[in-house]
């Protein structure tokens, strides 16, 4: 821990503040996002370009957010998988 990481997928850089085993992979936490990262998908960096401050939540705060990301995924999955429905049954031709 305390390890200067860099995803490369989006550039995100930051301290590694707690490691984290899940489903049989190792997660690093990393201090500018507060999100997980695989950890054989970081690289090492030299330093974090700012420093970096975070907003503390409640425990009320953060579960009301998962429960509308939550929400908001699920309509999506609705959406999408009755649009895959209508597709199959109905396919539109393929005019050349």
């Amino acid at each position: 821990m305390g390890a200067v990481v860099r995803y490369p997928r989006t550039g995100t850089t930051g301290k590694v503040v707690r490691i984290e085993e899940i489903d049989g992979r190792r997660y690093a936490e990393i201090d500018s996002t507060g999100l997980y990262y695989r950890v054989d998908e970081l690289i090492g960096a030299e330093k974090t370009n700012e420093k970096v401050e975070r907003e503390e939540r409640s425990l009320e705060e953060y579960l009301k957010e998962h429960r509308e990301l939550q929400e908001q995924l699920e309509e999506v999955w609705e959406v999408g998988t009755i649009g895959a429905a209508r597709a199959a049954v109905n396919p539109r031709p393929v005019w050349w």
